[in-house]
């Protein structure tokens, strides 16, 4: 890893298919995400859309699907710094500085190497301009709450089928 690239790894019991229907899906998005989450048709090179709050509507942030491997892959631009992070930077300069960049995300499924672990989810954002980036800082918390509300969410469906 990178100085300037965030990886994370988390082990989830539940299928391949059942984790890429969770990242594909608007619906059960919005609960691991808590309200918010993306949009799209998961065709390569189509927009990611991106419901901006419980109550906001779907907003186009200039994010792409780069790859799309259903149990597999899935991969998109990450959207720029937005107005509402102004309040993060000490000037208008730095924010200016940071409304320049632009990375990327992407999701590799595997089976873990215990069978009964259910599937090893790698999450690798990078595309960062210097390890100091903003945006790095706060996707690197936000990542391992999202990842972890969706283990929760996809475990809990898990536990409730076999019932």
């Amino acid at each position: 890893m990178s100085a300037s690239e965030f990886v994370y790894q988390i082990y989830i019991r539940t299928t391949p298919a059942h984790l890429y229907q969770a990242l594909t899906d608007a619906e059960a998005a919005q609960q691991y995400f808590g309200g918010w989450g993306p949009k799209s048709d998961w065709q390569v090179g189509s927009p990611v859309l991106w419901k901006m709050g419980p109550d906001g509507d779907y907003q186009d942030l200039d994010q792409h699907v780069i790859a799309a491997e259903p149990g597999r892959t899935l991969a998109y631009s990450w959207h720029r710094v937005l107005p509402m992070h102004r309040e993060l930077f000490a000037s208008e300069q730095e924010f200016e500085a940071a409304h320049t960049e632009k990375s990327q995300v992407r999701f590799d499924i595997e089976p873990a190497e215990v069978p009964a672990l259910g599937v090893r989810l790698t999450l690798t954002h990078d595309g960062f301009d210097t390890p100091e980036s903003t945006m790095l800082a706060g996707i690197s918390s936000g990542w391992v709450m999202i990842l972890s509300s969706l283990k929760t969410m996809l475990e809990d469906a898990e536990r409730s089928s076999r019932d």
